[in-house]
C-alpha cells in the first residue's frame, strides 16, 4: 500500500487495540515529547467533546444530539457523521508553522466502513500500530477510567466484542504496514517502544 500525505503536508498513524489498552496515553506521551511533530487525535475524547453541550461553537455544523445519541448507547457512529468531523478537526489545527505534522488518530477505525470513508475523503495511514492487550487487563483499565456514565464491566463486553471481529478485516486490509505492540506488561517498556518505533518510522 502506498504511503500517503494530503496537500498539507499531512502523515497518519492509526493506533489500534482494546478499549482499556492505554492508546491514548501513548498518543499523548509522544505528542509531549515531540508537539514539533505530532498531533493526537483521540477519536472518542473528540467526539464527546464536540457533543458536549458546553463545547458546541467548536464544530457548529455538526448534528451534535445525534452524535451524543450514538455515543450513549454504545453504538458506531455511521461514516457519513463520523468523516466529516474528524477531517474538520484535521483540517482546523494547526501547528503553527505549517510544517509536516504526523497525526496518530487512536480509535480508529473502528470497522471497514470507516477504511474506506477515511481514505476517500483524507488519505491513507503509513503505518498501523496496534496494542495486544489481555482481556482482563483491558477491562480492569475501562471500567476504572470511568470516561461515560455507562461504561461497565457489560458495556466493555460489547465493545471489546466488536473490536475482535471488526479488525480482522482492518488487519487483513492493512497488511504489510501493521505493526504490533504488547501492552499489558510494564508501561515503561511499552512506551519505551512505542517512541522507538515512531522513530524509525521517521527514519531518525
Amino acid at each position: 500500500m502506498e504511503s500517503n500525505k494530503n496537500p498539507r503536508n499531512i502523515t497518519v498513524i492509526f493506533v489500534l487495540g482494546p478499549p482499556g489498552s492505554g492508546k491514548g496515553t501513548l498518543c499523548k506521551l509522544a505528542t509531549y515529547k515531540v508537539p514539533s511533530i505530532y498531533c493526537h487525535l483521540s477519536v472518542g475524547d473528540y467526539l464527546r467533546e464536540i457533543s458536549n453541550p458546553k463545547t458546541y461553537s467548536e464544530a457548529s455544523s455538526f448534528d451534535h444530539k445525534q452524535i451524543r445519541s450514538y455515543l450513549h448507547a454504545g453504538k458506531l457512529l455511521p461514516a457519513e457523521i463520523l468523516i466529516p468531523a474528524l477531517k474538520h478537526k484535521i483540517d482546523s489545527t494547526s501547528n503553527g508553522r505549517d510544517a509536516p505534522t504526523t497525526w496518530l488518530i487512536d480509535g480508529f477505525p473502528r470497522n471497514m466502513e470507516n477504511v474506506l470513508a477515511f481514505e476517500e475523503k483524507i488519505g491513507k495511514p503509513v503505518k498501523v500500530i496496534t496494542l495486544e492487550c489481555g482481556r482482563d487487563v483491558a477491562e480492569e483499565r475501562f471500567v476504572s477510567r470511568g470516561r461515560e456514565e455507562t461504561d461497565d464491566a457489560k458495556r466493555f463486553d460489547k465493545r471489546y466484542n466488536e473490536y475482535v471481529e471488526n479488525m480482522k478485516a482492518i488487519l487483513q486490509y492493512y497488511g504489510g504496514i501493521v505493526e504490533f505492540i504488547h501492552a499489558d506488561g510494564n508501561r515503561e517498556g511499552c512506551q519505551e517502544e512505542f517512541m522507538a518505533m515512531l522513530v524509525r518510522l521517521r527514519g531518525d
